[in-house]
């Protein structure tokens, strides 16, 4: 078959997803390792058979709702390309929103002026959010903690990939349990799992049957690791350290409430760009 023929055919599979051309031409890049303009260029070239045989089983997992981007191993967040594998969760453009919104705060605080920064994250998964930040600030180092042994993997990978790895210490273990001593952070970061239990069955395919249910589930009301976090997170943070966490739509003020009962201060809740809640950011009195 040709490039032409294979994105038709791909286009034709995957009639029900939401971009088939757009799967379908990645797909086939991902294979043959060329940029799209590549097969827009080249629409008549003739695909060796082993590489369209890979091409079709590709677009098969597709079909049956296999997220792209495990299919492609890859996603972008913060201009930069991130390995992901199905142990974590795909990045998402909401996540860059934490990730700028703490920038600013760790910028308006002059926080980014001292000689040393520490932050830790809990649950990096990939590590999206550790490495966008130490990518921004040379001075900063940070720990992440997270229970899966993937991720941790996935995260020491990423963090080779994009040249931070001397400042990242990437430990396993769940929420704060690996950090040991009288270790004080600048910041606390988090996008802890926030879906209400009961609701996790009613999400789109793509999610519920393919991405990590326990990075999902956060528990009967979707608090559970809110209240954990903070209430923990406590102990590791400096006076007037930051805490910032990625929220549901819904959770603004339940989070801004356990962190007002906890000790913190100076609590503001902000909006993705649909107008959601989005990210909650406070400061430990």
């Amino acid at each position: 078959m040709t490039i032409k023929e294979l994105i038709a055919f791909g286009m034709d599979e995957l009639s029900n997803t939401q971009n088939p051309r757009l799967d379908s031409e990645l797909i086939i890049g991902y294979v043959l390792q060329k940029e799209r303009l590549y097969l827009i260029l080249n629409l008549e070239e003739s695909i060796e058979e082993n590489k369209e045989k890979k091409i079709k089983e590709y677009l098969s997992l597709r079909k049956s709702g296999t997220p792209i981007h495990y299919i492609l191993k890859e996603r972008e967040f913060m201009g930069m390309d991130f390995l992901v594998e199905k142990s974590v969760l795909i990045p998402r453009p909401d996540t860059e929103i934490l990730v700028e919104e703490l920038i600013k705060e760790l910028k308006d605080s002059n926080l980014n002026e001292k000689k040393d920064i520490l932050g830790i994250e809990i649950g990096p998964g990939s590590g999206i959010i550790s490495i966008s930040l130490l990518k921004e600030f040379s001075n900063l180092k940070i720990i992440a903690c997270d229970i899966n042994p993937s991720a941790i993997e996935l995260t020491r990978k990423n963090s080779i990939r994009h040249g931070v790895k001397d400042r990242l210490d990437v430990r396993e273990g769940s929420l704060f349990h690996k950090i040991e001593g009288n270790i004080k952070a600048d910041f606390i970061v988090s996008n802890p799992p926030y879906i209400k239990k009961d609701v996790i069955k009613t999400l789109q395919i793509e999610i519920r049957e393919h991405e990590p249910l326990d990075a999902l589930d956060g528990g009967e009301d979707g608090l559970d690791f809110y209240r954990a976090i903070v209430r923990d997170g406590s102990n590791f943070l400096n006076k007037g350290g930051i805490m910032a966490f990625e929220i549901g739509y819904d959770q603004g003020e339940a989070v801004k409430t356990v962190m007002n009962g906890s000790g913190y201060e100076d609590i503001s809740v902000y909006k993705d760009l649909a107008g959601l809640d989005r990210v909650v950011i406070g400061r430990k009195i």
